[in-house]
């Protein structure tokens, strides 16, 4: 029970996701967008419960009560491993960012979503959540610490599914906006996704770096 605090920062990682993030926006400024945004949001949201229960039902099955000795340190050497792999996409991420002025380059494949349907955009959001590098690992260890608190089957399920709405926050509420065609709003959205695709390499940067200093301060309090 008491590792349970530990969802927040899994919850902030898992919101702070820029591609999927532009992928609405341009789905929303889509001429189809209205009816193919929330498709998308719904299976990517989908996909994230399917990883946390995963990783839920994967732990409850390991011992009950408290955490036994090989589960603290399947904990232990995941926390490692994340914390190496997130500090080595803080590295990728930041060498991948625009040099000397050049421009950021748009992904080819938003570039198709002016066509989007709400099937490509159902397997759009499935793509996106399935290859999402960063929200896996934040979703499978969120999953792993609620089934290791052996929580009565509808309190786990209720934390399962408020970890997920709460790392897809940004995702419900652009789909929410969807429902919107005022000017102020599409101008508001069209500025927002170009400065995400413009800042994407820098965000990534930043909230890897957060990521493994986290899982960095998770070893040092296994070994305390």
């Amino acid at each position: 029970m008491n590792q349970l605090h530990d969802l927040l920062p899994l919850a902030v990682g898992m919101l702070i996701s820029p591609l999927p993030l532009v992928a609405i926006i341009a789905i929303i400024l889509a001429p189809r967008g209205r009816t193919a945004a929330p498709v998308y949001a719904a299976v990517f949201i989908a996909v994230s419960l399917a990883f946390v229960m995963v990783g839920a039902l994967t732990s409850a099955g390991s011992a009950s009560g408290s955490p036994s000795a090989t589960a603290k340190t399947v904990s232990f050497f995941l926390a490692i491993v994340l914390a190496l792999g997130f500090a080595a996409l803080a590295v990728a991420s930041w060498s991948s960012r625009p040099r000397h002025g050049q421009p950021p380059q748009t992904p080819a494949w938003l570039a198709a979503l002016d066509a989007v349907t709400p099937a490509k955009a159902a397997a759009l959001g499935s793509i996106m959540a399935v290859t999402n590098t960063k929200n896996i690992p934040l979703a499978l260890k969120g999953g792993a610490l609620i089934g290791e608190a052996h929580l009565p089957l509808l309190a786990a399920g209720g934390l399962c599914i408020g970890l997920v709405v709460a790392g897809t926050l940004p995702l419900l509420v652009t789909a929410a906006v969807a429902t919107s065609r005022s000017t102020v709003v599409t101008k508001a959205l069209e500025r927002v996704k170009s400065e995400m695709i413009a800042h994407n390499a820098m965000i990534m940067t930043v909230l890897f770096a957060v990521l493994a200093a986290n899982e960095a301060a998770q070893v040092i309090r296994h070994l305390s």
